[in-house]
């Protein structure tokens, strides 16, 4: 993946989670910068718009660089209000404000509110030093003082409103998605079945033995995937053995080109999450990142727990960032979009995938909340 493309997708992923409130942030800060400079840029922009409109006063160009750069400071103090509240304040405290309720509302309207009033008088006082006289705010006369505590009181209720209505459409979005989830999980993809079969069948006169040993595999990896779709989820341990059939399948197919490692702690592969998470990352890893190269590489497939996260790490040294694009094929480049909305539709923005590619292979990244995965009992 370009560098361009690898920063717009990080991009997307920065605004998808600009208005959650994370402890650990993967996607970079440059990201997240880029954004509060465009909402800084397009604030300042309506108010001069409304002004324009509906002013009794024209307005210059020094006025409209002053407005642009007290919307920079208001924008960024913002954003550090909010980076320094996520840093501070436990992680119960910031799930139960992203999960919404009155207390979530009071937050998010009272945060912003307090950085406006700091901002703009902050802002007075600089521009009044630096011009050597005094800057009329807001607050210098009780009207000014009331229109802003009106205007705040109104943006607080639409904030609060549109939140509900974004909530709203999340909770029905998340039914049509579980719905489809179903249907994802009932598909199992049939370029593959035919490939395995087609090369059962090659082997059946010259190695017959090998024709055996790899059916057997190709049957315990068909009864693994049946059996998981079933279910809504299954222990971690489970979609290891899924991955290890799979391995085991490809690795008569490739012979000694195929070589893979899967180590997981107890308590990770006691966990219980969605089917079929970790078995496309798998297959992309031998399909994208091994077969097309000669002398083959090995499959390292890691799962742990750390800081109240399970990881799942699939890493090869295929061809990485070298590989050439595949012919495209019925349900091409969808997994890794299949997982990400799938991850999202259950644990919302605490899950993310990340893949990273280099000249020494490719590794792909699942964090997964560890509250949300606990054993049945």
């Amino acid at each position: 993946m370009s560098t361009p493309h690898r920063f717009a997708d990080d991009l997307q992923l920065a605004f998808r989670r600009y208005f959650r409130l994370s402890k650990l942030r993967s996607e970079s800060l440059l990201a997240r910068l880029l954004i509060t400079s465009g909402f800084a840029l397009a604030f300042p922009t309506v108010i001069m718009a409304f002004t324009l409109v509906f002013g009794a006063r024209p307005l210059d160009l020094t006025s409209a660089l002053a407005t642009y750069a007290c919307g920079f400071l208001i924008a960024f103090l913002i954003h550090g209000a909010y980076r320094l509240s996520e840093l501070l304040l436990p992680l119960s405290v910031l799930e139960r404000l992203n999960a919404g309720g009155w207390r979530a509302g009071l937050f998010f309207s009272l945060v912003p509110i307090l950085c406006i009033a700091s901002g703009l008088l902050l802002f007075g006082q600089l521009l009044g030093w630096w011009m050597q006289a005094h800057v009329e705010t807001p607050f210098d006369s009780p009207q000014g003082l009331s229109r802003f505590l009106l205007l705040s009181l109104v943006f607080a209720l639409l904030g609060w409103y549109l939140d509900h209505q974004h909530r709203r459409r999340q909770a029905l979005q998340l039914l049509a998605t579980e719905a489809q989830l179903l249907r994802l999980q009932a598909q199992i993809e049939p370029h593959f079945l035919f490939n395995s079969l087609a090369a059962v069948q090659s082997l059946i006169k010259p190695a017959p033995d090998r024709a055996l040993d790899m059916l057997e595999h190709f049957t315990d990896y068909l009864r693994a995937s049946l059996s998981a779709l079933r279910e809504d989820s299954c222990p971690l341990a489970a979609e290891l053995q899924l991955a290890r059939s799979y391995l085991g399948l490809m690795q008569i197919r490739m012979g000694e080109r195929l070589r893979f490692h899967i180590e997981a702690t107890p308590q990770a592969e006691a966990l219980r999450l969605p089917p079929l998470l970790l078995q496309p990352l798998v297959e992309n890893a031998v399909v994208h990142g091994l077969e097309g190269k000669d002398e083959g590489g090995e499959v390292r497939v890691q799962a742990f727990v750390q800081d109240r996260y399970l990881l799942l790490a699939v890493r090869d040294d295929g061809l990485g960032a070298q590989a050439r694009p595949r012919r495209a094929r019925p349900g091409h480049g969808l997994a890794l979009k299949n997982i990400r909305e799938r991850i999202a539709a259950r644990y919302g923005e605490r899950a993310d995938l990340q893949l990273t590619l280099d000249e020494q292979g490719c590794q792909a990244l699942l964090r997964l909340p560890l509250d949300l995965l606990e054993p049945k009992p």
